[in-house]
């Protein structure tokens, strides 16, 4: 069923049940001041919540600093979200917190900005004498670090759009304190700047990876990575592998234990799923957890509503060509008026990135220009910005962008084999249909015969209606008894390239 306004007006194709879509609306309602219809969405978010999903006024309601609020507002973040609303009142007072939140909720700034409101301006010793960081956030991934890294940066009063007439992004329109930094310690190379010549000098926030945060902290050359610290923030807390655990909890037990005649930092792990409770137990034993509060926003492994799911059965070696001409499908069927489409492509691995790029390239007929998500160089920044500022429209992904990556307007999001597990297609999926995005998403899933009970079993397991798409014709032969040589001859190219 429609909802409908206050005042009578239907919402169109509003999906009722989806809080990030309900969200994006309500937000739009509040700016557009058309108030009978925010009601109507705030009424239906405390329906779908249980609770007070009313917005506040802005974030100054949060106790957040009015430099930080006006901040958070110029760059695109006008109105807290639920999870938004409720973490910050727990990090706000300083409690260890475990938070668990739909994907495309809101989740990052939900932890970023009560914390960075904790922390003091001017920190506690003079920039010169500053010996480490008050916040260290841990990501799984090089791409979420990035992500996160610009995301304080733009907080700090840093211009990601450096040019451009009247952007209220820029750097002119920032009140807050001057002279604060931060910076990610991601790969080897910037470990080695941070231990050796002072990279990280006066820096008031370190983003990294578990490994390069616990070589940054150990001899020779260590850093005081724990020697200021007031908190530290796990992101995608349930994503470390095995070779991963081992340095994310030398660098816990370094910030909460070892720190002689110190204040033990505050403690937030994050989420769209959570490690199981035996995990969380672990950490409480240790003393890294101390009386967390544990906030839940949604219900956990929940794809967003409003996403519409498929899956294609085709031979393995004509899976490219295949997605290619289906998305062409997909882009007619929208319409000319439709916003253009932004595609997400998965692959298994960064070998089958690397040989599918140039193919794609040849075979989408210059309508889409490919970006290439890699995990190593300088890819991944190249990548995001290219597909964030709308210069590419085409992003081609290994599995581990599908965490956190917050890129706009994605409507489509292709699967070139099924993902390995349920959690992993949550997170893939969940790349569309995000807070603040103008367009429906649509999740296609290409598998082979052997694969579908593979995908079945992820789409029984999450509750989702998963439609079967016939395989889309090339049609070359009725393009050219209609005279349409050139199409014919792309669909002749195509069966080049992409075979």
């Amino acid at each position: 069923m429609k909802l409908q306004a206050a005042r009578g007006d239907s919402l169109g194709d509003l999906e009722p049940t989806d809080a990030n879509e309900l969200t994006t609306a309500l937000n739009n309602a509040i700016a557009a001041e058309d108030y009978a219809l925010a009601t109507t969405l705030r009424d239906r978010l405390m329906q779908l919540s249980g609770g007070d999903a009313g917005p506040p006024a802005d974030w100054q309601n949060l106790d957040i600093p009015t430099w930080l609020a006006d901040r958070a507002e110029h760059i695109g973040y006008r109105f807290p979200t639920e999870v938004q609303r409720r973490a910050a009142k727990v990090i706000c007072r300083g409690a260890d917190a475990i938070i668990q939140s739909a994907t495309g909720s809101g989740k990052t700034l939900a932890f970023i900005i009560p914390l960075l409101a904790r922390l003091k301006y001017p920190p506690d010793a003079y920039p010169e004498d500053f010996r480490g960081p008050q916040l260290v956030i841990v990501v799984p991934t090089r791409e979420l670090g990035v992500q996160t890294v610009m995301l304080i940066y733009q907080l700090f009063g840093g211009s990601v759009n450096a040019g451009i007439p009247g952007d209220p992004t820029n750097m002119f329109s920032y009140t807050g304190p001057r002279g604060i930094r931060v910076r990610g310690v991601l790969d080897k190379e910037e470990v080695l700047r941070g231990k050796n010549n002072g990279w990280l000098f006066a820096s008031h926030v370190v983003v990294g990876t578990p490994q390069c945060l616990a070589e940054l902290a150990v001899s020779p050359n260590a850093f005081p990575l724990t020697a200021c610290l007031k908190a530290l923030a796990v992101d995608e807390v349930d994503a470390y592998p095995k070779e991963q655990k081992e340095s994310l909890e030398f660098v816990l037990a370094q910030a909460c234990v070892e720190r002689e005649q110190l204040p033990r930092p505050q403690i937030v792990l994050v989420g769209a799923t959570l490690p199981p409770e035996q995990v969380l137990d672990h950490y409480q034993q240790q003393g890294w957890l101390k009386d967390a509060v544990t906030l839940r926003v949604g219900c956990q492994g929940q794809v967003p509503a409003g996403l519409q799911h498929r899956y294609m059965v085709v031979d393995e070696p004509r899976k490219l060509i295949l997605m290619c001409r289906q998305l062409r499908l997909d882009v007619e069927q929208q319409g000319e008026d439709a916003a253009p489409a932004r595609v997400m492509v998965f692959v298994a691995s960064e070998e089958a990135a690397r040989a599918a790029a140039m193919p794609l390239r040849s075979g989408l007929w210059a309508e889409h220009k490919v970006s290439v998500l890699l995990p190593h160089g300088e890819e991944p920044i190249q990548a995001l910005h290219a597909f964030r500022d709308n210069k590419a429209t085409f992003l081609l992904a290994t599995p581990s962008a599908a965490r956190g990556l917050d890129l706009p307007a994605v409507s489509h999001v292709y699967n070139m084999d099924p993902p390995e597990d349920s959690v992993a297609y949550l997170h893939r999926a969940g790349r569309a249909g995000r807070i603040g995005s103008p367009v429906k998403g649509i999740v296609t899933t290409l598998v082979t015969q052997e694969q579908l009970p593979e995908l079945l079993s992820i789409a029984k397991e999450l509750k989702l209606n998963m439609a079967e798409l016939p395989q889309p014709p090339a049609d070359t032969l009725e393009d050219l008894e209609e005279g349409n040589i050139d199409t014919a001859k792309k669909n002749l190219d195509d069966l080049y390239n992409l075979l």
